[in-house]
């Protein structure tokens, strides 16, 4: 059993000294590697200017209950799980319902402050995270964590919902790929102003930012095939990041391009994650980049080694804070994140109606690439019931009502206690053991507290 520990704190950050996971191979046996630091002399925790907002609304303390929640998404898929990311359109009715119903599930659940999506989703609003999580080589490894934090609270709801990915090059060939059927009321809804379509339908914000809306295409442009190109020609993390390299080969930029081309909330970074196109566009660029570490493997170069030197922004230095639990940026470049996490991409055939493998995708011959299929061409092939899908739920055997697939909109409750946890250990997957090992934390340190856990797991 591999198991990894952490120590969290949600509340103040405590940065002087930290853990560095590292997973080590000793004669076949996969272990994971304690490494404890002390702060870097260039980097200054005193600089409150690195912890800055725009918005101090985001920055509300944390309940007891949030702390706890949150605690319980750090787990790695369990030994022998393997988790499938399909290309959003290659899910099954089945796969698709379930994922649908279980981030309005997140959404309706009111046991923590705002709700557990929006909570989650607040994370990525924190100056604490946002920091480090934008403008450097620290980027994707931030997200590649954040997204399994999210996949995890999916599987809590639903246990077999799995992380989509929206590949947004599959739409970039229409001629108008607003009319791509990802925005339809089969995956996304509508595109154009409130969304008042498909599951997420009526969704409320939270600080004030009204219903979900979009704006697609209005500005900007999707990724192409030529961007996946332009990454993949290169060998380093350093060559497609911050700071140094140009907006062609630079994958968070490529990124950036697609939520102002999405519009509305996913337009300003802080609150990009109010909307679940967040998630599906992240997991796409996730899977770029594990596309890229597979490149960097063939040439007998060690992705979990290669951090750029010259990084930039002093929030995107190796041991700077991550600003999720006790982690530092250089974790997220760790293979432990994506152990057992699989991506399957959609590719022509040689014949058949769904060469793509699926009924919303369709072959380009001349290209032999896949191409999705719009509004207008799905309504017309599958069905001349355009509502055929959309009542899936009734004719599941999953003994759930209709109405659960449907967000109930409520507020903060104001008068919940703001106290919150500090040195708070969580174990990754032997949840009963907490209560063994969390007396008196503060009084040990976190490298050597994390050892006893993990050893004591490992007889």
């Amino acid at each position: 059993m591999i198991l990894c520990f952490l120590l969290l704190q949600w509340g103040t950050q405590t940065v002087g000294q930290g853990v560095f996971i590292n997973p080590v191979n000793t004669n076949g046996t996969v272990r994971v590697e304690f490494v404890e630091f002390e702060q870097p002399l260039d980097f200054d925790i005193h600089d409150e200017s690195m912890f800055a907002t725009s918005d101090p609304r985001f920055e509300f303390p944390l309940t007891e209950a949030d702390v706890t929640w949150l605690n319980s998404l750090f787990s790695l898929p369990e030994e022998g799980e393997t988790r499938e990311r399909k290309e959003y359109r290659l899910l099954t009715e089945e796969e698709r319902e379930y994922f649908h119903r279980a981030v309005n599930m997140l959404k309706n659940d009111t046991t923590v402050s705002l709700n557990k999506y929006d909570l989650l989703a607040n994370i990525h609003s924190r100056s604490s995270s946002n920091t480090a999580a934008h403008g450097g080589p620290g980027f994707l490894g931030w997200h590649r964590v954040f997204l399994l934090l999210f996949e995890n609270a999916l599987r809590q709801m639903i246990p077999t919902a799995t992380l989509p990915y929206w590949d947004c090059t599959l739409d970039q060939p229409l001629s108008h790929p607003s009319e791509s059927v990802i925005w339809s009321d089969l995956f996304l809804g509508n595109g154009d102003g409130e969304v008042n379509t498909g599951p997420f339908r009526g969704w409320n914000t939270q600080f004030g930012f009204g219903l979900l809306h979009r704006q697609v295409s209005s500005l900007r442009h999707l990724m192409s095939v030529h961007d996946l190109r332009n990454i993949l020609e290169e060998d380093f993390l350093g060559n497609i990041s911050y700071p140094d390299t140009k907006s062609s080969k630079n994958l968070e930029q490529l990124h950036n391009n697609v939520h102002v081309w999405v519009g509305g909330l996913m337009r300003k970074i802080e609150i990009g994650a109010f909307d679940p196109v967040f998630y599906v566009l992240h997991t796409f660029i996730d899977k770029v980049w594990e596309d890229f570490r597979v490149h960097q493997r063939s040439k007998e170069i060690d992705p979990t080694k290669d951090y750029p030197e010259f990084y930039g922004r002093r929030n995107h230095a190796s041991f700077a804070p991550m600003g999720l639990g006790n982690l530092v940026v250089i974790d997220g470049i760790s293979d432990v994140w994506n152990k057992n996490v699989v991506y399957r991409q959609p590719s022509c055939g040689n014949s058949g109606q769904n060469e793509c493998g699926s009924k919303f995708l369709r072959c380009d011959h001349s290209t032999w690439t896949c191409v999705s299929k719009t509004k207008d061409e799905v309504t017309k092939s599958i069905n001349k019931d355009k509502h055929k899908d959309t009542t899936l739920s009734r004719t599941l055997n999953s003994g759930l009502k209709e109405l659960d697939n449907l967000y109930i909109p409520s507020l903060l409750n104001s008068g919940i206690s703001h106290s919150v946890y500090s040195d708070f250990l969580y174990p990754l997957k032997d949840r009963h053991s907490t209560a063994m090992y969390s007396e008196n934390v503060s009084q040990s340190s976190a490298l050597q507290k994390a050892k006893e856990i993990y050893m004591s797991h490992l007889n």
